[in-house]
């Protein structure tokens, strides 16, 4: 009689815990001593054994057996109202556990093997629960359910950009998320805060802009996958800019990362020497004015000074921004410690005119940011 083809997984099976590393051949499916529930013919059949509230306290319990660590909200919830598709466990196919009864009681089968002669049709469904994805899968022959752990997946975010980036010049900032775990997440948001002072260049591509921040959407991220993102900026003034984006799963733990760019200035200095008198009668005396203009983004550092005069002048006095002194025909102004962009240092040296000639009064300037001195002379006709 068909009914009593009935072996089921395993009749020596009484006590799930005294068989965990034993294997249960199963060959026949559908006996109504052991079968967990009526047999299914529609999916509205599964759901109706995951509504009913007789059923509920033995899959908690099968569940318990196994170890389950997911919540049973969850699964229940995914039962009524997630796809149920048709399912074929193929002949030779080893399954985790599955449920079934002794004497009326729940039982957990584990380490069962489909050993019929044919594959089994079944009912599944996914559905996550505590961040891992599961599929329930239900033999029609008896409603004997098994969970089947797909896996969570785990995310990592990485941050790169330029270690230096000249001011005005665009900072590409780089970003890769990679799924290093073991199952599929569905929808990862990238939110990247824009640092002060820095200017998104491309709102019409890649992320979608908000005020403040970059958002990115990449949605089935399979393991082992990586996506890469990016944006570019420029940055109008020196100084360190940081990127701290930050990333969440549907599934996974929230991510986040971080990178830095130095914006680097571009020194530019100008320099100037004017006399105020041109020409001067020899025995007078003449000024010259020296000016120092920081044209660049960067600042001017240990800027110096030295001037020459030729024999046909000789060194009054001098002052300005710093201290100035003469030794013979040398006049050197004192280092200035640092002169920012856009700002502006002044020294006057008052010489006295001894011969008629075209005088050349000769000023050297050096500081840290050029290694030649930069030159400037300025010519007066003493008669």
């Amino acid at each position: 009689m068909q009914q009593l083809i009935l072996l089921i997984f395993l009749l020596t099976c009484l006590r799930c815990e005294s068989v965990q590393a034993e294997e249960h051949r199963a060959t026949l499916l559908g006996n109504p001593a052991t079968r967990f529930a009526p047999p299914l013919v529609t999916p509205e059949d599964l759901r109706s054994r995951f509504r009913d509230e007789t059923l509920k306290p033995d899959i908690a319990s099968i569940l318990n057996q196994w170890g389950w660590r997911g919540d049973l909200k969850d699964l229940h919830q995914a039962a009524l109202t997630n796809e149920i598709t048709e399912v074929s466990i193929p002949v030779g196919e080893r399954m985790p556990f599955m449920s079934s009864r002794h004497g009326g009681r729940p039982v957990c089968l584990r380490n069962v093997l489909w050993a019929g002669r044919e594959p089994i049709a079944a009912y599944a469904f996914t559905f996550v629960s505590k961040g891992r994805r599961y599929r329930c899968v239900t033999p029609k022959p008896c409603s004997n359910f098994f969970l089947e752990d797909l896996g969570a997946p785990t995310l990592v975010l990485a941050c790169e950009t330029p270690a230096t980036v000249l001011v005005g010049r665009t900072v590409s900032l780089r970003l890769s998320v990679q799924n290093t775990g073991d199952a599929l997440e569905p929808l990862v948001t990238v939110n990247l805060p824009i640092p002060d002072g820095a200017l998104f260049l491309n709102p019409t591509q890649g992320p979608r802009p908000s005020p403040g921040r970059l958002t990115w959407k990449i949605t089935d991220l399979a393991p082992n996958a990586t996506k890469l993102l990016g944006a570019d900026f420029t940055v109008p003034h020196p100084g360190q800019v940081s990127f701290t984006p930050t990333g969440q799963g549907l599934l996974s733990e929230p991510i986040q990362s971080a990178c830095s760019t130095e914006i680097v200035g571009i020194p530019a200095i100008l320099l100037e020497v004017v006399d105020l008198e041109d020409p001067i009668e020899v025995g007078k005396e003449v000024t010259y004015d020296i000016k120092v203009t920081n044209q660049g983004s960067a600042v001017g550092t240990n800027v110096r000074m030295v001037c020459t005069l030729p024999e046909c002048q000789e060194f009054v006095a001098g002052e300005g921004d710093t201290a100035v002194t003469a030794q013979g025909r040398t006049i050197t102004m004192a280092s200035l410690p640092s002169l920012a962009p856009k700002a502006v240092a002044s020294w006057q040296v008052v010489v006295k005119a001894l011969d008629a000639a075209d005088a050349r009064f000769k000023v050297e300037l050096s500081s840290d940011q050029f290694e030649k001195p930069i030159p400037e002379d300025e010519s007066t006709q003493q008669y």
